[in-house]
């Protein structure tokens, strides 16, 4: 297989990025997201807050996250990935959004490399800070990453997703039988 070489923001469709602005919370409204939210491969929603829908058209000027995005977290802890399975949210500080352009990255193939040693790896190499490291957007922007042509990227995310359906369905059944 035959690997390109581009900088992360030559890949990318979409680089949605909140830092330096904090919303108006709010009792009720659309959920919000924060990297506390990111869990390793999945969102924990019962740790989102809200604001109101008027501060969220305020808020939301940088873009829109979508269904199947990417998201990181930029700092405390580090590179923490989850996708997006619902698009109906906001975003605060301390995560990246991140889609694929088409035709270079498949966004479910970035999701897996963020995920994987070679990805963390990547994201270490241009990390800053001592007690609470993290990445910034520049920097992020500059990560060298190799790329298989998109069919072969597809096939891979295809087959890691497979995977992962199979460790979900597995461990709703070993709850079940344990409950």
């Amino acid at each position: 297989m035959r690997y390109k070489s581009f900088k992360m923001e030559d890949a990318l469709e979409s680089l949605i990025d909140y830092r330096g602005k904090t919303p108006q919370k709010s009792d009720n409204g659309i959920m919000t997201l924060s990297a506390k939210s990111v869990r390793d491969g999945y969102i924990d929603y019962s740790q989102c807050y809200y604001i109101s829908k008027d501060e969220y058209k305020r808020y939301m000027v940088r873009g829109f996250p979508r269904v199947g995005d990417v998201l990181m977290t930029t700092e405390a802890p580090l590179g923490v990935t989850a996708r997006l399975d619902r698009d109906d949210i906001a975003l605060a500080q301390r995560l990246l959004t991140l889609r694929g352009n088409p035709e270079v990255l498949d966004t479910g193939y970035l999701y897996y490399y963020l995920r994987s040693p070679k990805g963390q790896a990547k994201l270490r190499e241009r990390q800053t800070g001592t007690t609470v490291t993290g990445i910034k957007q520049s920097e992020f922007r500059k990560i060298e990453i190799e790329l298989p042509d998109i069919k072969s990227q597809r096939k891979i995310a295809s087959a890691l997703e497979t995977i992962d359906e199979k460790i979900r369905c597995n461990k709703t059944i070993n709850e079940n039988l344990a409950a």
